[in-house]
């Protein structure tokens, strides 16, 4: 058992949802479909994972000395999303067509293509025309001056390949950090490629937690800012206080307790415990519609 945001938004939104990502193994008959769904991304989230590998590339080349200009990062955005494009478009994670050493999770399966939502094509030219707005928008920003023109050698973190996580009161709770420094102030930065979203702040609250027990930075005395990239270049900057962090430490607290009352003692998971959720909105992209029957 671990904890994330994600996981909680799945337990809150659907836990039927819940049960087939987490239990997905239990069923020898199902257990393949299963895992096939738990792997499927949309446009929308390939276009923001596109985004932020080119970011954390972009990063990477500052700290090894070499600058990356706008229409060179927008060229690696446009690549990257055509090969990620592709592989599903062509089916690749199906074990009929995998390339030999290559690995499920690791080979796109778009929503749009399996579940055959129309006009794929051009929804995918608008998520490409979106990233490159959003790699625009940063890389035009004072932010990536700032960022660009800093020690790198007092960045923390960039967007690791690695999934952190840290122990929360006994609890593995697992968090990936977008970009953390300390030039000047301990600074935590979360690039966002889509409209802010109520869990924003609490997420980076949560980031601060993190960074205390990895690097002992007190989270009253961490900057945290949301830097949202579409359609507008918008910054959401604050401070931490003693009682933001105690709520997210209590939130993560009770979110765990409340799945840890439903993982069975032994054997399987009753999948009774998790019914589907009554608000439908939240079927309309869910990976695991198929099983369903949406």
């Amino acid at each position: 058992m671990s904890w994330s945001f994600s996981r909680k938004t799945h337990f809150d939104s659907c836990r039927r949802h819940y049960f087939y990502d987490r239990f997905w193994g239990q069923d020898p008959k199902l257990k393949w479909k299963l895992y096939e769904m738990r792997n499927i991304s949309t446009l929308t989230m390939l276009r923001g994972a596109v985004v932020h590998e080119v970011i954390s590339r972009a990063l990477r080349s500052i700290r090894l000395g070499a600058d990356v200009g706008v229409d060179v990062a927008k060229q690696s955005v446009s690549e990257i999303l055509r090969e990620k494009y592709m592989e599903s478009k062509r089916r690749l994670w199906h074990i009929d067509n995998r390339p030999p050493g290559r690995k499920l999770p690791d080979i796109t399966n778009l929503f749009e293509h399996y579940y055959g939502w129309p006009d794929v094509d051009n929804r995918a030219l608008e998520a490409r025309e979106i990233a490159w707005r959003c790699i625009e928008n940063l890389l035009g920003s004072e932010v990536w001056r700032a960022i660009a023109a800093s020690d790198p050698k007092r960045w923390m973190e960039i967007d690791e390949d690695t999934f952190p996580h840290f122990d929360l009161d006994g609890i593995q709770v697992y968090t990936k950090i977008d970009f953390a420094h300390c030039n000047g102030r301990p600074t935590i930065i979360d690039w966002k490629t889509g409209a802010a979203g109520d869990q924003d702040r609490r997420q980076l609250v949560l980031y601060s937690i993190y960074a205390q027990a990895k690097w002992e930075w007190e989270p009253a005395e961490t900057d945290l800012a949301a830097v949202y990239l579409y359609p507008d270049f918008t910054i959401d900057a604050f401070r931490p206080t003693e009682h933001d962090v105690q709520s997210v430490r209590d939130e993560v607290k009770a979110s765990f307790a409340e799945m840890l009352a439903l993982e069975p003692a032994y054997g399987p998971a009753d999948i009774e415990l998790f019914p589907p959720t009554e608000n439908k909105q939240h079927c309309t992209w869910c990976r695991f519609r198929g099983m369903c029957g949406v």
